[in-house]
């Protein structure tokens, strides 16, 4: 059985979409549990209206308290109903494809057969859309010069940069009992979920096909960013290092110096490919 998790916060705009594209699905084997974070427009009615037509599928988990923020709702939902063999995170606002978990799902049985009862992470390319859902990019991984191939078995490489998108990711109970506790250096769930299963001998697998429309919007969390190699300040890269440093700290490197001897060889390895971060 799988087990989608999805946190809300005021997305009555969008949530429709999201959740009649989970139920479209072709793989059926699923349950969806859903916690709002605290919403000040329609989206708990939104919510309650599915629950009530699907009740067999679809969970409402109305704990307190409210306003944990999104990476803090996805780990409650985890640690609150982690008893299926494998999970989705899902986000508000983006549509899915038909195939997507089949597709997923698929990969998933595999990688986990071959790794012996490890932590296992399958994760694919996402569309860029609009809010219309009209295309921005076909590849998010091309868009912001994402390198799964280069980074996902790297744990050096994973806790610079993160190439995981959460709502693209299935991972096994493996993985998702080696991210609990989430610490507080946690930047997004997502990230640690992959950081925490190549960090236990697990493997973090991509998948080169798209399986969402990754809808961007002006309340997008974290969203895509066009890439481009002097796009941000230093300011902004030296914040972003101090972040990825903190959250990697005695998992993966043991002190500051070695964390940026690292990044310079990331960043010299993505230049040799065509492109820095």
């Amino acid at each position: 059985m799988l087990h989608i998790l999805l946190s809300t916060y005021n997305g009555e705009r969008y949530l429709s979409e999201q959740i009649d594209s989970i139920l479209a699905q072709t793989y059926t084997e699923w349950r969806l549990y859903i916690r709002d974070d605290g919403s000040r427009d329609g989206t708990k009615a939104i919510l309650k209206t599915y629950a009530e037509a699907h009740p067999e599928r679809i969970f409402l988990d109305e704990s307190e308290p409210k306003g944990l923020g999104a990476m803090r709702s996805f780990e409650y939902l985890l640690a609150h109903h982690g008893e299926a063999d494998y999970f989705a995170f899902a986000d508000q606002d983006d549509v899915w494809d038909a195939n997507k978990i089949a597709v997923c799902m698929e990969a998933l049985i595999h990688e986990e057969t071959l790794a012996s009862g490890k932590p296992v992470v399958v994760h694919s390319d996402l569309r860029v859309v609009d809010e219309q859902l009209d295309e921005i990019a076909p590849s998010f991984w091309r868009y912001s010069n994402i390198r799964p191939d280069m980074v996902d078995g790297n744990s050096r490489y994973l806790a610079i940069s993160n190439s995981v998108t959460g709502c693209a990711m299935l991972f096994n109970r493996a993985a998702a009992v080696c991210s609990l506790p989430m610490s507080g250096e946690a930047y997004m769930h997502d990230a640690w979920v992959a950081l925490m299963t190549v960090c236990h001998g697990g493997k973090v697998v991509p998948l080169h096909k798209t399986t969402i429309a990754y809808r961007q919007h002006r309340h997008n969390v974290l969203g895509a960013v066009a890439y481009h190699p002097w796009g941000r300040s230093l300011s902004q890269r030296w914040h972003e290092a101090q972040i990825s440093y903190r959250r990697s700290r005695g998992w993966v490197y043991r002190n500051r110096v070695q964390f940026f001897v690292w990044k310079i060889i990331f960043f010299v390895h993505r230049l040799l490919l065509g492109g820095g971060k």
